[in-house]
């Protein structure tokens, strides 16, 4: 069985947060009408500038915690796998590593195992959902997404904390 190497550089989920934290820390204090860089340009026009970086900084932290959250999950596989766990879940997952090896699909595989053996099958729901919006992100945003509902870092990561407790795979948050 070929072992894809696990580099063990995932992000954590409180790694993601300080980041989120730490930047817009900046972006309000950078942006903030006595900084000289901007004389010139009027309180409208410079909160508008934040609004937008802000917004920025939402979807691409989003999109840096669902990738997260994917690494996590595809982690937890393979080690399941690797490590020949006895549980039920472990079981199916190598199963599935015989017929796909390390080319599973997070959402068609992993996560239709996950919900067969989660207790809540709502969060497995909940991620395919916002992996629609990461999807849509890492495509450049070319089409409107219809995704049901707004996502932003904030839902992404009570997402993620949600996850975690559901799965119970270490995911730092």
């Amino acid at each position: 069985m070929d072992r894809v190497p696990l580099s063990s550089e995932e992000l954590t989920i409180k790694e993601i947060e300080d980041y989120y934290l730490a930047t817009e820390r900046a972006l309000r204090s950078f942006y903030d009408k006595s900084n000289t860089y901007f004389v010139g340009n009027t309180f409208d026009e410079l909160e508008s500038e934040l609004n937008s970086r802000l917004e920025e900084l939402n979807k691409a932290t989003a999109f840096t915690v669902l990738a997260a959250i994917e690494a996590h999950l595809r982690v937890d596989y393979l080690q399941r796998v690797y490590n020949k766990d006895k549980d039920d879940l472990s079981r199916k997952f190598r199963a599935l590593h015989n017929e796909k090896g390390s080319r599973v699909s997070l959402s068609e595989d992993i996560l239709e195992l996950w919900k067969d053996h989660v207790a809540k099958k709502s969060v497995v729901q909940d991620i395919r959902a916002a992996l629609n919006f990461r999807h849509w992100l890492a495509h450049g945003r070319y089409w409107v997404a219809k995704l049901g509902r707004r996502y932003d870092f904030a839902t992404v990561l009570t997402l993620a904390v949600y996850a975690q407790n559901v799965t119970n795979i270490d995911m730092g948050a």
